[in-house]
């Protein structure tokens, strides 16, 4: 919030409560000072933006007020809204359990997909008197999104355009050398599994943000190790990524997540398939009435969406995206056409203004153009 002042935006922080007692900070922008005619007399159509694991709704504001997308959505006249899920910097809240506990971090993204999605979305559209909201995600946020819409298909409704960055469904091509190594000790149900389960994962710390102002500003030697770390996790030999940006990532990330979050994409690996977490068949049986965790049906996925991937992801495979796309009743690919274009390309790179965020700004002006404000 402190970010989008400094900028001389508006912003406004609600909190949203989750059927199952968790507490989340979310922010509104609601106008621009840019367009302060055209916000007065226009109505204002909704956007959603939705983060990745150990990520928040800072991802969508630190490249900048000329192009990060949240800005770049206010300056267009929309009504902005930035979720934060369960576990991270700004939603590390319940009504009765305290974060310091296990039982607080006993969940995977399919809880923040049908609990906190849901329960964020439903908040942004009461809030804004709005029937209907566009939707935009990355990595993490759009594999709630699919669990949201697969599992309670009524949301379809409540969406407009849908712009995926990223992907993550189906993860049999997926690259990432950790993912390899995991999955073998973590990808099935086991007790290594069961003993790293629900715990805390990564948050962010004073003594972190103490050497990111040492190791990853612009005038240290060392600022190599920030940006090789970015490369390692999302794709090495980047030519695009926002140098300055680092000491403001080095802030803000990792922000947080339960290990159980990773655990259920480690199983997704193994598996091959995209369905529920694994919690070995006796458990399974009483949970789902079944031995294996059922598979999320993608084809309730009515609403359109447009998946943009790239080369160079190792966390989102072309395969597995092009084969997901295959899947779903209504989906527009677009490939990155850089080769070496990594996983947070799509958030931070020098070029993400016109390769991506212009281009997602435009097909939600076409829609509105072509189907009215809601």
């Amino acid at each position: 919030a402190t970010l989008i002042t400094k900028h001389n935006y508006p912003v406004e922080e609600h909190t949203v409560h989750t059927p199952d007692g968790y507490i989340l900070t979310i922010y509104r922008i609601p106008t621009s000072f840019k367009n302060n005619q055209i916000n007065e007399t226009s109505a204002k159509n909704v956007v959603f933006l939705q983060h990745g694991i150990l990520c928040a709704s800072d991802d969508w504001i630190i490249n900048g007020p000329e192009t990060s997308l949240a800005y770049m959505f206010a300056d267009a006249g929309f009504d902005v809204w930035l979720g934060n899920a369960r576990g991270n910097t700004y939603s590390r809240q319940h009504k009765h359990i305290h974060p310091d506990t296990s039982k607080f971090w006993h969940f995977s993204w399919h809880e923040i997909g049908v609990y906190d999605l849901a329960a964020m979305l439903d908040y942004a559209l009461a809030e804004s008197s709005s029937e209907s909201l566009h939707f935009v995600a990355h990595s993490q946020g759009t594999t709630t999104f699919f669990v949201l819409m697969s599992s309670l298909p009524w949301y379809n409704e409540k969406v407009r355009s849908v712009h995926l960055l990223a992907p993550i469904a189906y993860m049999r091509k997926h690259s990432f050398i950790l993912s390899k190594l995991g999955g073998i000790f973590l990808g099935s149900p086991s007790l290594i599994s069961w003993v790293f389960g629900s715990m805390e994962l990564l948050p962010i710390t004073n003594a972190q943000k103490l050497l990111c102002e040492y190791i990853c500003s612009e005038k240290s030697i060392l600022k190599f190790l920030c940006s090789s770390l970015l490369d390692f996790i999302g794709g090495w030999g980047t030519r695009h990524l926002n140098q300055t940006l680092l000491t403001n990532v080095c802030f803000t990330h990792p922000a947080g997540a339960s290990t159980s979050q990773i655990i259920h994409y480690l199983q997704l690996y193994t598996s091959g398939d995209f369905r529920q977490y694994d919690h070995g068949r006796e458990q399974n049986e009483i949970i789902y009435h079944q031995a294996a965790p059922p598979s999320y049906n993608v084809k309730n996925i009515r609403s359109c969406v447009d998946l943009y991937y790239s080369e160079n992801d190792y966390m989102s495979a072309v395969e597995d995206v092009e084969y997901l796309a295959s899947l779903l009743p209504c989906a527009e690919l677009f490939r990155i056409p850089f080769s070496d274009w990594n996983h947070y390309d799509f958030l931070w790179s020098t070029n993400v203004k016109e390769v991506i965020n212009s281009r997602i700004i435009a097909k939600m002006l076409t829609y509105d153009s072509e189907f009215g404000y809601l």
